[in-house]
Parts: structure tokens; C-alpha cells; sequence
């Protein structure tokens, strides 16, 4: 008994030295939506931005998921960094930073306790023009840029109808491309071109938007000098209204690496007894 008294006695001018720092001040950021701005020949509007990722002056600051309201430190002059984010593969357990997007940054004096609402200016973002954007197919021309393969029972249309096509606000023309599978049958199809692709580990990626009442796969073949491998990347559940997808074709093409070049296809396998449909629109390829 008399050691343990002794020890905290001994313990106690240790604990009074301890530093406290105070807590950091802090300032706040809503954020509401977030958008792409495409170039002209990059495409449409049309996005799925998911997540935002802060960074103040060079610290990440976590991500977070519009609408929401972002604390960081208050501090002036500092530099706030805007970096969009996508769900990989479509899956929502797999938020990716999306490069293909250049970030944003700002330089503010933010107040202690203070509440800044970011404009949409700063949360609309532009493709990082160190990539090469391939609008595969946006159904707007005459000609198709996919063909059905030999496997397909059906082939690719185009639809202006207004409770088939994909309609933006503010841009015009608004078709987009459809394919019906009766029962028992399968549709598949890919690009009429064949892309030189990175490949060791450089990130590929697709843009979709797409209605499907049948799951709907994408892929590649990857062209080697004496075959052609096809390579399913991922496959869609149905849906009944419009979503866009971001697939990553990293492992698949970086697997082939003997391939002269590669083919992008997708299709679905019809097994029901009703007749389904499915629509796709604004395909691209970055890279």
C-alpha cells in the first residue's frame, strides 16, 4: 500500500507538466452538387460524380459525399483543393479519385466558424487534357461505330423516342442506341475500330450511360497475332432508368500484353421468356 501511495505521489508533478494544446479552429464548406464541363468532340454533360476528396494546402481532409457540409481549418490564404470522384465499376463500396478529371483549387481566407458555400464553378470540372477522350459512340450520326458480332441474334438501333432516348437539359440532338432480345436469344456487340491501348498497369477507362430490363456486360478482345481473346470486365444488374457507369479496363487489357491492339464490346444473354430491351448512350473511351 505504502509503494502504490508513493508512486502516485512521484507520478503527479509529471502530469501537471503535460503540454494541452488547444484545439485547432475551424471554418466549413457546403458543397452541393458536382458536374463535368466536356470540351468541344468530348462528349456530353452527362456525369455521375460521386465523392469529393479535399486537400488544404497539400493535407488530405477526407472524402465526402454531396450534398454535405466539409470542416477544415480556418486559416488564411490557405489552398483548397477540389478532387472528383466516381463509383468504380459501379459498385458503391468503390470510390476512386477519377483522373480523367482535372481537380480545382482556390485560395481563401476562411474565418473561424465560418460557413462558405462553394459555388458550382468550383465543383465543375473539365477533362485533364494529359488524356486522350474518345467519344466511341453517342447515337447522334447516321452510321453506327459498334457491329453485332457473329454471337448476336439481334443488332443495334437508334431511338429519338421520347420515353426511350436519353434527354440533357440543353443539348440536342437526343438519340441513343437500343437493342431488343427476344426470348432465348443474345446481342453483342463491338467497335467497328480496334484501339492501341497502355497497357502495364495504365488506367483505361469507359463512360456508359445505360437502361437495361437484362443484365448488360462489357469487355474487350484483346488481339494477339494468331487469336482474339474476349475478356468480360463487368456486368451490369437491370434497371429500369437511366445511369452511368465508369468501368476500368486496367487488368484485363494489362493482362494481354502480346495484344496488337483491342476491340470494346458489349452484349446481354436474353434467358427469360419476355422480351427485353436495352439502351446505351454516350460511350467513351479515356486513356
Amino acid at each position: 500500500m505504502k509503494k502504490s501511495l508513493v508512486l502516485a505521489i512521484a507520478t503527479l508533478p509529471l502530469l501537471h507538466s503535460c503540454d494541452v494544446q488547444p484545439a485547432p479552429e475551424v471554418a466549413y464548406l457546403t458543397v452541393d452538387t458536382l458536374m463535368v464541363a466536356p470540351k468541344t468532340n468530348q462528349g456530353t454533360t452527362s456525369s455521375r460524380l460521386t465523392t469529393l476528396w479535399i486537400e488544404q494546402d497539400g493535407e488530405q481532409m477526407g472524402a465526402f459525399i454531396p450534398p454535405c457540409t466539409i470542416p477544415v481549418f480556418a486559416r488564411d490564404n490557405t489552398t483548397i483543393r477540389f478532387i472528383p470522384g466516381i463509383n468504380l465499376n459501379g459498385s458503391y463500396a468503390q470510390r476512386n479519385q477519377y483522373e480523367m478529371l482535372s481537380p480545382n483549387s482556390v485560395a481563401w481566407d476562411l474565418a473561424p466558424q465560418s460557413m462558405k458555400n462553394v459555388a458550382s464553378a468550383r465543383t465543375t470540372f473539365e477533362y485533364n487534357t494529359a488524356y486522350s477522350i474518345e467519344v466511341l459512340e453517342d447515337f447522334d450520326d447516321v452510321g453506327l461505330n459498334y457491329v453485332h458480332t457473329i454471337k448476336s441474334d439481334t443488332t443495334l438501333q437508334l431511338t429519338s423516342a421520347l420515353d426511350e432516348a436519353l434527354n440533357i437539359d440543353g443539348e440536342w440532338p437526343n438519340k441513343s442506341g437500343k437493342y431488343v432480345l427476344p426470348p432465348l436469344t443474345r446481342g453483342e456487340f463491338k467497335t467497328l475500330q480496334a484501339f492501341d491501348l497502355p497497357k502495364y498497369g495504365a488506367n483505361i477507362w469507359m463512360e456508359i450511360d445505360y437502361k437495361t430490363d437484362v443484365a448488360l456486360t462489357f469487355g474487350i478482345f484483346a488481339n494477339e497475332p494468331l487469336q482474339s481473346i474476349q475478356a468480360p470486365v463487368v456486368t451490369l444488374f437491370p434497371n429500369n432508368k437511366w445511369n452511368k457507369v465508369y468501368i476500368n479496363l486496367v487488368t484485363e487489357v494489362s493482362a494481354y500484353p502480346a495484344a496488337q491492339d483491342y476491340h470494346l464490346f458489349f452484349g446481354s444473354i436474353n434467358t427469360s421468356q419476355d422480351t427485353t430491351t436495352t439502351y446505351l448512350d454516350n460511350i467513351k473511351l479515356l486513356y
